[in-house]
């Protein structure tokens, strides 16, 4: 797990290293990439833009600040990638290229700012909590990850104890101690990734 004695972003913008680059990019391209597909890009489109995020990213993380507002750090991201999709589209039309993409998508982008920002507010929440159980997997031994994953699908408790054969008992035990590490987990990932205050 990430040490957490200073955020990432700060981390990765101060510094700008390859490393701590890499670091900063195992966490967020697969969330850019969930974003750019919830936005209709697909095979090679889709690998175009999410380069050209990337490279806007990396170009402007050493000039990002936290304003003392509170915004966040994926609410300068959200608007990097609507800009970047914006960007990307215009530049395919002026060299006469077809893309994936339906010949209204600039107009909808560029005119959906909220929406996006919501839809990234959404992809993000699910974004940790998959970040979070999976670095909790490296923790936990035995069954309590599948109890806490089939209580997330809604399985009763009886049921989870058939299932798994264990005590119910076990299965309280085992679903409320994982539950609470992945609370903490999440809140960890939260100070490390937005480089701010937990939410």
């Amino acid at each position: 797990m990430l040490p957490t004695r200073h955020s990432l972003i700060e981390r990765a913008r101060s510094h700008h290293d390859t490393r701590t680059w890499e670091d900063l990019l195992d966490y967020y391209e697969s969330f850019i990439s969930k974003i750019l597909l919830r936005m209709g890009f697909r095979g090679m489109d889709l690998e175009d833009v999410r380069q050209q995020v990337s490279l806007k990213l990396w170009q402007g993380l050493k000039s990002y600040r936290r304003d003392a507002g509170g915004a966040r750090f994926r609410n300068w991201l959200s608007t990097l990638i609507r800009n970047s999709a914006i960007n990307w589209i215009s530049a395919q039309r002026q060299v006469g290229r077809e893309s994936m993409l339906e010949s209204g998508d600039l107009e909808r982008i560029a005119a959906k700012g909220p929406e996006i920002e919501q839809l990234i507010e959404q992809e993000w929440q699910r974004h940790v909590v998959t970040l979070a159980v999976e670095n909790l997997k490296k923790v936990f031994s035995g069954k309590a990850m599948e109890v806490f994953a089939l209580s997330l699908e809604g399985e009763s408790v009886d049921s989870i104890a058939a299932t798994l054969d264990l005590r119910k008992e076990s299965v309280y035990v085992l679903r409320t101690r994982v539950k609470s590490r992945v609370r903490q987990e999440i809140a960890r990932l939260q100070q490390e990734l937005e480089g701010g205050r937990h939410e």
